[in-house]
């Protein structure tokens, strides 16, 4: 199971569009997706809490289990939003499906950051060339993705699915920032 893995990131990355179909439609047992989750969410704060300078979080947000609660509720957030917003546009993907998109996505990108981050380290003009590059990337395999989560015959459905999820995702993130009296950072 874990060479076919491998090989579904390989696809991912090379051709997300035929790796799309694949991993939405791969069985899974349905207590793997939230453990998943958990798996991303800590492994996400765990690296925030290393590579963020001390100073960058305010309050009770410097704490890796904060930061990790905060991570995996935004990763369920963008995957409720995705579905909502992809059914509007005449989708058929379910929060679950996209849950599992989007923890795949996040998956690889943990991944390209970490060896960013490695590389950066060594060459860091470099590591910001190739991470534009693959920020830009990352882009377009999460609009394949979504596509393929709601079963859309073209992209440009999902790259309007995209646009107004991010669109509604900051919007929400500002609100709830400001009613816990979150502050923007002083430059």
């Amino acid at each position: 199971m874990t060479s076919s893995w491998l090989d579904l990131a390989r696809q991912s990355i090379l051709n997300p569009m035929a790796a799309a179909p694949l991993l939405v439609s791969t069985p899974l047992n349905p207590a793997v997706v939230p453990l998943t989750l958990a798996l991303v969410a800590v492994l996400n704060g765990l690296l925030y809490g290393i590579l963020l300078p001390v100073d960058f979080f305010s309050g009770g947000f410097a704490s890796p289990i904060v930061l990790a609660t905060l991570v995996g509720g935004v990763v369920w957030g963008s995957a409720a939003i995705l579905a909502a917003v992809g059914r509007m546009f005449g989708g058929h993907g379910t929060t679950t499906t996209l849950l599992r998109v989007t923890l795949w996505l996040q998956i690889l990108r943990l991944t390209a950051q970490v060896v960013l981050s490695v590389v950066g380290m060594i060459v860091p003009g470099l590591a910001w060339m190739v991470g534009m590059a693959a920020g830009i990337w990352g882009i377009y395999m999460m609009i394949c993705f979504v596509a393929a989560a709601h079963g859309f015959d073209t992209r440009l459905k999902a790259v309007g699915v995209v646009g107004v999820t991010f669109v509604s995702a900051v919007l929400l993130l500002s609100v709830l920032l400001s009613a816990m009296g979150v502050a923007p950072v002083e430059v």
